[in-house]
């Protein structure tokens, strides 16, 4: 079983070299690891270059296409029986690879794996790591619900009809597992956490602004007929509620209560299953 890590990096000079030493450190090491450099103009050519030596890496550079395409372009360049995705801000546990191999092998019916992850705020006194829930998804509605699937957990078998969204005003990967489901395609949960996402970027950096690029690429896989409308109801409801969650998190009462007021106004209109709605309903 050859595995390809794929790593989009722009501008990611500050975290590349610490995504790629765990990489390295995989107790399984990976048949390549293939870079793209997304038109960086920081430092990222240099980290990328002091790895040569040390991981069977391929360097595919390119000018600035967004995250999407960064990711498609690796698929692309890819050689192995399966990509397993590493954003340039995230860090795998050494035993990434070796449970993904496994999975992979032992399921060879499964197309797609994902696993939970810790939320990682390094550098912030007493932040530590804490392990985001992460259920099992049997449906659509539970990825709608629960949102689980972080790109830096996600292993797929290289044959998989998958491509990121490459749209730079909608997120990519929403859109693009809705497209899997459409086809039946559902994805596996690896149990063991082996993923350190960092809190610094996404939805954690600009809250608002990264919930309107997500809906505008539900919105897109409702036109194309992935999801129907109460499907798309019940998302508006799950990204209310993670806006007031993060504000509640800011310790922005004012924004924390405006999106649940927001959330249960539009949880009388959608089938919001019953553990989302409590959470909701005691989200302070």
């Amino acid at each position: 079983m050859k595995l390809s890590v794929i790593i989009p990096a722009y501008n990611a000079a500050a975290t590349l070299g610490e995504a790629l030493c765990s990489v390295e450190q995989q107790h399984v090491q990976p048949f390549e690891v293939v870079v793209v450099n997304d038109g960086s103009t920081d430092e990222t050519a240099a980290v990328i270059q002091s790895f040569m030596d040390r991981l069977p890496l391929v360097c595919v550079d390119q000018t600035n296409a967004g995250l999407g395409a960064a990711r498609n372009a690796g698929m692309r360049a890819a050689k192995g029986d399966a990509w397993a995705f590493l954003d340039a801000d995230d860090v795998w546990g050494s035993n990434k690879l070796a449970y993904g191999r496994d999975y992979l092998m032992r399921n060879p019916e499964v197309q797609w794996f994902y696993t939970p992850i810790f939320e990682w705020s390094p550098g912030k006194e007493g932040a530590g790591m804490r392990m985001r829930a992460c259920p099992k998804i049997q449906n659509v509605e539970d990825f709608l619900a629960f949102n689980p699937i972080v790109p830096s957990t996600v292993v797929m078998r290289s044959k998989v009809a998958f491509r990121w969204e490459e749209e730079r005003d909608m997120q990519e990967d929403v859109g693009a597992y809705l497209a899997l489901f459409s086809k039946g395609v559902m994805p596996m949960k690896i149990p063991h956490c082996t993923t350190k996402y960092r809190l610094d970027f996404g939805m954690t950096a600009d809250a608002e602004g990264h919930v309107a690029k997500v809906m505008r690429a539900v919105a897109k896989a409702r036109e194309l007929g992935h999801i129907d409308d109460q499907q798309l109801a019940l998302y508006e409801v799950r990204k209310a509620y993670e806006l007031a969650r993060t504000y509640k998190k800011r310790g922005d009462k004012t924004e924390q209560k405006k999106w649940k007021t927001e959330a249960l106004l539009k949880a009388k209109a959608a089938r919001v299953p019953s553990n989302l709605f409590w959470r909701l309903r005691w989200l302070i």
